[in-house]
């Protein structure tokens, strides 16, 4: 079977008006005009910058659901989101804030697939899709991580040995913190479940594989907040696993050579917020309008 052959790029010709959207939107330029006067798919060498780039930008732009790709059906698409979508997602923004006190109860599994169907969607750069990611999605097998980590990150603390990132004074904050903000876990903040994005980090797409983990951590901790959950992005955590803890990273089940800088603790909030913030960023804002020439 050709490659062309296993995208299963099909036209509907009752349906199709000829448009050519689909055609001007292949980033992998395998759509053409065929011989009857319908998009077709041309043959090409391999999945990704010499073909098809996997992207379904041709299912997703026709306006009529004429075209389908890798046996998917347009019609179980989700459609556009509405005008207004917009206003809510910069009250999302504004209001979105770094949980650090969560309840000791389970999430609801079917919000948690649901946001991991959204996450197939995460962009990554030239639509590799390679990430993967790792849920911790039940409490009692975070806190058997929490303890394996926690013992041997405090353990080496008192003979001041730390993470690359800290020393004394940040690992004294972070200790005083548990009495309030923290609640008794400088680790992961007591969240009762964790996300991590990760990908093999080598060769010279390796800073790509950082920036798409980082972007799909950015996104799953958006999604979160729209469900009405508490989450943080969590560094620290990370370099302890990766630095003192290496036996608490194996209970993740995470290859050694995939980069894990970053990770998500999520669950339900203890406190909820009852407003956004009022951050004034506009000195750091550049905009260059016909003005300004």
């Amino acid at each position: 079977m050709g490659t062309e052959q296993k995208t299963l790029f099909k036209i509907d010709k009752s349906k199709c008006q000829k448009c050519g959207r689909c055609i001007n939107t292949c980033a992998g330029m395998v759509l053409a005009w065929g011989a009857d006067g319908f998009p077709k798919i041309k043959p090409f060498e391999r999945f990704g910058w010499r073909g098809c780039w996997r992207c379904q930008h041709c299912l997703a732009v026709c306006p009529e659901g004429a075209v389908s790709i890798f046996g998917k059906d347009p019609g179980e698409s989700l459609p556009p989101a509405p005008p207004e979508m917009g206003g809510y997602m910069e009250r999302l923004i504004v209001n979105r804030r770094s949980c650090r006190r969560f309840l000791d109860k389970n999430v609801d599994p079917e919000v948690i697939s649901s946001m991991l169907r959204a996450m197939s969607a995460a962009p990554t750069g030239g639509n590799a899709c390679k990430v993967e990611y790792t849920v911790i999605d039940d409490k009692d097998r975070v806190r058997q991580i929490w303890k394996k980590a926690y013992a041997k990150m405090d353990a080496d603390a008192k003979k001041h040995i730390y993470t690359h990132s800290f020393d004394d004074f940040f690992y004294g904050k972070m200790k005083e913190s548990e009495k309030t903000v923290r609640k008794g876990d400088l680790l992961f903040c007591g969240a009762p479940h964790l996300f991590i994005a990760h990908e093999r980090c080598a060769g010279k797409w390796a800073e790509d594989v950082k920036v798409n983990c980082n972007i799909a951590t950015a996104y799953f901790e958006l999604l979160c907040n729209a469900h009405g959950l508490g989450a943080i992005i969590m560094s620290y955590p990370a370099e302890v696993l990766n630095e003192l803890a290496p036996e608490a990273r194996e209970m993740l089940g995470i290859p050694g050579d995939h980069y894990t800088k970053l990770m998500v603790g999520f669950g339900y909030p203890e406190i909820p917020y009852a407003r956004g913030v009022q951050k004034d960023r506009s000195e750091r804002i550049h905009r260059y309008t016909d003005r300004d020439i």
